[in-house]
């Protein structure tokens, strides 16, 4: 299925899904942004990722929990940059997710619905306080390739539902992507495993978690022809 989404539709859903998760969903032209973006470009440069300044700004979008508790106290174990963003991200009171400048420039509906979808799994994690999620991957490869590899099985579902992508072409994307990260040798093969996992479930389910159906749930309330 190929649909024809419109921006502003596309933005109320995301929205509407992040406000009854309890989630904010911060845009990149909010200043806040900024601030992330360049404590994630410097947690990276310190831990040798080879992950980029330039491609935090415009690729990475980030989620940190907002309030006191588990999940808050865990940023703080992030070497060097661990105590600011813990001290950021409790100013904001809950969780927010802060979205990278290539999700918005182009007005992408389905990269925006996919994306949103994609963090909502780590603010679930967040809500859950367990240990793999979010920042705290920075703390070991190992989590970071447990908590995205999971989360990218919910925005391959989105490209596969709403934008007409094979679960083969959504499959291979979330592959790159994850190409990205800094993963060392053995944590690549545990995301890889983990998105082929899902990707399998897409094709034998036609689903994952039941994002898609809850989709098409909000786009015929927003008048989306399906």
């Amino acid at each position: 299925m190929n649909l024809n989404i419109p921006w502003e539709t596309a933005k109320t859903i995301a929205e509407r899904r992040c406000s009854r998760a309890n989630v904010e969903l911060v845009y990149p032209d909010d200043p806040r942004r900024t601030v992330v973006a360049g404590l994630v470009a410097l947690a990276h440069k310190l831990q040798k990722t080879g992950v980029t300044a330039e491609h935090v700004e415009e690729r990475i979008t980030v989620t940190l929990p907002g309030v006191p508790g588990a999940a808050m106290e865990l940023l703080a174990l992030i070497p060097f940059v661990g105590v600011l963003l813990k001290h950021f991200a409790g100013l904001n009171g809950r969780t927010a997710i802060y979205l990278a400048r290539a999700v918005t420039e182009r007005k992408d509906s389905v990269a925006l619905l996919a994306t949103v979808e994609h963090e909502l799994g780590h603010a679930g994690n967040i809500a859950a306080g367990g240990l793999a999620f979010c920042l705290a991957y920075l703390i070991a490869s190992e989590a970071r390739g447990g908590t995205e590899a999971p989360c990218y099985g919910a925005s391959m579902v989105v490209e596969v539902g709403l934008d007409g992508r094979t679960v083969e072409d959504a499959e291979a994307r979330a592959l790159e992507s994850i190409s990205g990260y800094g993963f060392d040798a053995d944590t690549t093969i545990l995301a890889r495993a983990l998105i082929q996992s899902a990707a399998e479930t897409i094709r034998q389910t036609g689903d994952y978690g039941q994002i898609l159906f809850e989709l098409y749930q909000e786009l015929t309330a927003e008048g989306v022809v399906l």
